[in-house]
């Protein structure tokens, strides 16, 4: 299989896999220990003025929409699941919080125009395929005014599982490249479908997820290409996290 036509079918498994598990959110999934995350989303509503206008990108089910909105901000969420937009949508009405909504799109979609003081992407990046990284961080800050704030997060693996995952995927004449972790999906993909969604457990769910795990100095310089300073970056909960602002 060529790797443009394999990546188009992960891309479809990914939005599936999502819209199959999307009733567990609020139920079981969601509640994991996360104390960096929220360190860092704290840190960039410190920075944010009052009232400010905040995207969360691949937002799924909104798990830190509340945390942005309670700070008086106006909120965005934008996610390419429809199902996990309406878990959202379900936790978060409109009566009860007016200043946020919703987008079915994907981050790939996004065409903001210096609209938002602040972004964030927490624990979707691993989604994203080397192809798209580049131009997605320049749609994240071409979407910021200028002096905006973004913070987003780098899931982490430790280099021999990398390597033992790209060998095996190869041997199972993948179209992958080295960083991503693609050996698991179909298996894993086949057995969630077959399960009702009480039964789907979050390991089984991330083995079919794909993943791609780029080096901290890759992602650093993507930033710099699109014009985007790391100001801040540390370690934590299985993460790298990122805060960076836009030039100008």
């Amino acid at each position: 299989m060529e790797r443009t036509e394999w990546l188009n079918l992960i891309s479809h498994q990914t939005e599936e896999l999502y819209d199959h598990i999307a009733p567990q959110y609020w139920e079981t999934f969601g509640f994991y220990p996360n104390s960096m995350h929220i360190q860092y989303i704290e840190k960039l509503l410190s920075r944010l003025r009052s009232q400010s206008y905040v995207l969360d990108a691949a937002c799924g089910a909104g798990r830190y929409d509340g945390m942005l909105y309670n700070a008086g901000h106006r909120v965005v969420g934008i996610d390419q699941s429809s199902r996990m937009l309406s878990r959202a949508r379900e936790h978060f009405t409109l009566e009860k919080y007016p200043r946020l909504s919703y987008l079915n799109l994907s981050m790939q979609e996004m065409d903001f125009r210096a609209e938002f003081d602040g972004a964030i992407c927490v624990d979707a990046m691993e989604h994203i395929f080397p192809e798209d990284w580049p131009g997605i961080v320049s749609r994240f800050q071409k979407g910021l005014k200028p002096g905006g704030l973004f913070y987003a997060t780098v899931e982490v693996l430790e280099a021999d599982e990398v390597s033992k995952s790209y060998e095996r995927a190869r041997a199972m004449g993948l179209p992958v490249v080295y960083g991503e972790l693609a050996h698991t999906i179909d298996a894993a993909q086949a057995q969630i479908m077959a399960l009702d969604w009480h039964d789907i457990t979050g390991e089984l769910a991330g083995l079919a997820a794909y993943h791609y795990y780029p080096s901290n100095e890759q992602v650093s310089e993507w930033y710099g290409q699109a014009g985007l300073v790391i100001e801040e970056e540390g370690m934590g909960d299985g993460y790298a996290h990122f805060l960076a602002k836009k030039e100008g």
